[in-house]
Order: structure tokens, then sequence, then C-alpha cells
């Protein structure tokens, strides 16, 4: 698929993952927007890292990160937004404390947690692809949204049950684990899945108003 970009002073021409820039009627090997979207990348994972130290007081604590995550898929992309996640996960592995709570460790990704943060890369590689040169209203990316929602939490329980299973020795039935570790935290992730779908509409306006889409 080629994609054409028409500016003032020059023409931006992208084929695949090469992109190429017109000066002066001379086509020449753009570098800026790889750059560009690897910059945004880590700024998305900072803004994860960042997400999972804010906790929202109540009965259950919550923290902004399934808002965070659900928006990077729908503004980077399914490449970037997946690579936006796993340089996040993979800065908590080697010991920056990025994780929820401060933690961090390999350790997490084996605790009852490692399911989600696994949830995350598959939600925000769907959602990306999902959402990729699509215009949408705000029921299709809430539907969009709520996709990726229940991907996360298929994936974190099924990542809860064998950590209990396998290295707490305390097996599970579904319902126990449902009841544990879904139940009391989706009805605020709904609410931040509707935030998220009303923001994403809105910026993904913006950015292309302004000449810029990592989704392409």
């Amino acid at each position: 698929m080629m994609y054409l970009f028409a500016g003032k002073a020059d023409s931006f021409l992208t084929e695949g993952t090469t992109n190429f820039v017109f000066v002066n009627n001379t086509m020449k090997e753009d570098f800026s927007l790889p750059i560009r979207n690897m910059i945004i990348t880590g700024l998305f994972s900072a803004l994860l890292a960042v997400s999972s130290q804010i906790f929202i007081p109540g009965p259950v604590p919550h923290t902004l990160q399934t808002f965070v995550v659900l928006l990077t898929g729908v503004i980077l992309g399914s490449r970037w937004g997946a690579a936006s996640i796993i340089v996040w996960i993979l800065l908590g592995v080697f010991g920056l404390p990025v994780f929820a709570q401060g933690k961090a460790g390999i350790a997490v990704l084996a605790g009852p947690t490692g399911g989600f943060l696994l949830g995350f890369i598959l939600c925000a590689w769907l959602t990306g692809s999902i959402i990729i040169r699509r215009e949408l209203s705000y029921f299709g990316m809430l539907t969009i949204m709520l996709t990726g929602l229940a991907v996360i939490y298929a994936v974190g329980l099924v990542g809860f049950m064998a950590s209990f299973a396998w290295f707490l020795h305390k097996p599970m039935t579904w319902d126990q684990a449902a009841t544990v570790s879904v139940l009391p935290f989706l009805p605020f992730d709904i609410v931040k899945a509707v935030a998220a779908a009303y923001l994403g509409v809105r910026l993904r306006r913006t950015l292309h108003k302004a000449g810029l889409s990592f989704t392409q």
C-alpha cells in the first residue's frame, strides 16, 4: 500500500516501512518519521510508567494503566503501540520501578498480575490493528476499547490462575479467579474505556489535521 502526503515545501511518500521525501524533485530516503515514531513510543512508555504509580483511592485501589494502554494502541497503531508496552515491561524487568506500586523485576511477570501485563501488549496490537486507516465515531471507538479491555482480562485471568497454580501452588477455579482479579476492577475499567474512547477520537482527529499519523 502506498500513501502520498503533500506539503508546501516537500512531499512525503511511504511504501511499506520505507519513507521517502521529495526535495527539489529528487527522491531521498527520509528517516524523520521512524525517529519521530520511536520518540513518541518512548514517551508513551514513560506515560504508562507514570500512570502505574497514580492510585485512585477506594475499596479497591485502581491505577490509570488501563486508560493509557487503551489510548496507546489507537494513537500509535499496532506495531508502535505494542512496542511501547514492551519497552515499559522491559524497563520493569531490568529493575526500574515502573510497575504498579513501584514494583520491578522479572518476578512480576510470573506473579498474579503478569498475565495482565502480557494482555496489555496484545490489547495495544489488536486495537491498533482494528483502527488502522479508519475514522471512527465515539461508539465505534468505544467498541474497540471494550474489545481491547476484554483481551486484557482474558489473558490476565489465565495468567492469574496459572500463577496461583504453578508458582503459589494454590489452584483456583474460574469463578474464584474472576471474583478476585476481574469483578472488583471491571466497573471502573469500563469508565476508563469510555473516557479513553472520547479522548482517543479527539486526539486522532487532531493528529490527522496536523498531518501526523502513527497508524499508517
